[in-house]
Order: structure tokens, then C-alpha cells, then sequence
């Protein structure tokens, strides 16, 4: 059997735990985890778990780790529209000298 490993570092779990932790929240989706963590930061601290079994801590690295990315996303979508405005600008500027 192959192991799965997750794609962000976490230091709950390793394994075949951490794999399953990290299929049950991306099958709930980062809006409704995100949900779930607030609900529980606000009402339930005492708590250890969020969703199911799934430790508090294992919940806010995967949040994090989704927020990164989108981060990232974010970063090269706007370098990418930058870089083509400057190309488009040039372009427009060269044309008009000659």
C-alpha cells in the first residue's frame, strides 16, 4: 500500500492519519472548515477537536496552508495582469513614435 503524504507540515500526525485528516477536510472545503474553526475558537476552546476527530492544531496548519496558496495565486495573477499592462503599454508607446 502506497503512503500518502500531506502536502504541508504539520506536527500532529504523520501517516496514514494525517492522510485521512487531510482527504476529510478537503472534501468539507476550506469555507466550511474555516466555518467549523471559528464556531469552535468562539464557543468550544476547551475542546481538542474541531471536525470529528481531527485535532485543533492539524486544522489551523491546513487552514494556513490553504491560505498560503491562495496567496501565492493571488501574488502571480497580479504579477502576470502587471506584466502584460507594461507589455501593452510599451507596445502603445512604440507605435505612437514611429
Amino acid at each position: 500500500m502506497e503512503s500518502h503524504v500531506t502536502p504541508f507540515e504539520n506536527r500532529w500526525t504523520n501517516g496514514k492519519h494525517a492522510w485521512e485528516w487531510h482527504c476529510e477536510l478537503e472534501r468539507l472545503g476550506v469555507a466550511t472548515v474555516r466555518t467549523m474553526y471559528c464556531e469552535h475558537e468562539t464557543h468550544r476552546r476547551n475542546k481538542s477537536t474541531v471536525v470529528f476527530d481531527i485535532p485543533v492544531g492539524f486544522v489551523h496548519d491546513w487552514l494556513a496552508f490553504h491560505d498560503r496558496r491562495a496567496a501565492r495565486r493571488q501574488l502571480l495573477w497580479r504579477a502576470s495582469v502587471i506584466t502584460l499592462g507594461l507589455i501593452a503599454a510599451s507596445g502603445a508607446v512604440l507605435g505612437m513614435l514611429r
